[in-house]
């Protein structure tokens, strides 16, 4: 359900409950796109509150449970689906295993093996500084920041950011600056030249920083891309751009080769994810807030 068509989530919930195929759910399980205080969250990307106790009395529910939406993501990562697309080493790896992925925002975390247990931790990953790193950085990172004031790893590795860095380079080559949305930048880059480096842009920055992320987390169980942009761009990031990037960590470089690298295609990853989680529910350990009658 489009968060733009609702108000707020209690009507979103109802509106698809009252459908004539939906079957009436006695409790809920919800991946929230948002960080948890006291069992409240804000979606960070849209103006919706989501509260445990509040949906569970709106509509008589036992139970109500949320978590970061990319706890589910993170569940998936373990097992073995089949529809990913390997970007990579295609070797198993072994090791904590890390999600991320640019879509209305940029979501991470992290799922440690502990024992015969699993940690998902989440993170804010998307909201750490970003900038140049390379002496050779073209991109015109002032007037990046200037579009969104403090620049972020999110303010670029994001469906608006992917628009905000098209817009940027037509802007500073004298092109004309005609694109509103990601999938008009995605079409385009078949054909129109800033469009192209637009999106090879993005895969070497993006390469970049999941890479930054896998040394910070010790990855070396595999990196999975989700969100709704890498599907669309897995050949570029089959290339020497997004895999350059996130190899070049010196002295890491040979380290980094041998992490295995794929992107998560499965249309709707957290409903599966989140079924897990409840299907092997003493299997992972994760951060949720929990509301009973």
């Amino acid at each position: 359900m489009p968060t733009a068509s609702f108000p707020g989530r209690v009507d979103a919930i109802r509106a698809y409950a009252n459908r004539q195929d939906t079957v009436r759910p006695r409790s809920a399980f919800l991946a929230v796109a948002g960080r948890m205080t006291l069992g409240i969250t804000r979606l960070t990307n849209a103006p919706w509150r989501f509260d445990s106790g509040g949906i569970g009395e709106a509509f008589g529910l036992e139970a109500v449970r949320l978590v970061n939406d990319y706890v589910p993501l993170a569940a998936i990562t373990v097992l073995a689906p089949a529809d990913l697309a390997r970007i990579g080493t295609a070797v198993e790896g072994v090791g904590p295993r890390l999600v991320l992925g640019p879509g209305t925002g940029l979501g991470a975390a992290v799922l440690i093996p502990a024992g015969d247990r699993l940690l998902i931790q989440t993170t804010e990953a998307g909201h750490v500084g970003f900038g140049p790193c390379e002496p050779d950085d073209k991109l015109p990172w002032s007037a990046l920041m200037a579009a969104k004031g403090r620049l972020t790893a999110e303010t670029v590795l994001s469906g608006p950011g992917l628009v905000r860095l098209v817009r940027t380079l037509a802007a500073t080559r004298g092109a004309a600056v005609g694109w509103s949305a990601p999938p008009e930048v995605l079409e385009d880059a078949r054909s129109d030249p800033v469009a192209r480096e637009a999106v090879h842009q993005f895969a070497r920055l993006l390469g970049r920083f999941a890479g930054d992320m896998a040394l910070m987390f010790s990855a070396t169980g595999g990196v999975f891309l989700a969100g709704g942009i890498a599907p669309r761009i897995v050949d570029v990031l089959r290339g020497e751009t997004f895999g350059h990037a996130f190899e070049d960590k010196a002295p890491f470089r040979e380290a980094m080769r041998a992490v295995p690298r794929a992107v998560i295609l499965h249309p709707e990853p957290a409903i599966d994810g989140l079924a897990a989680l409840l299907a092997d529910e003493d299997r992972f350990l994760f951060p949720a807030h929990d509301w009973r009658a």
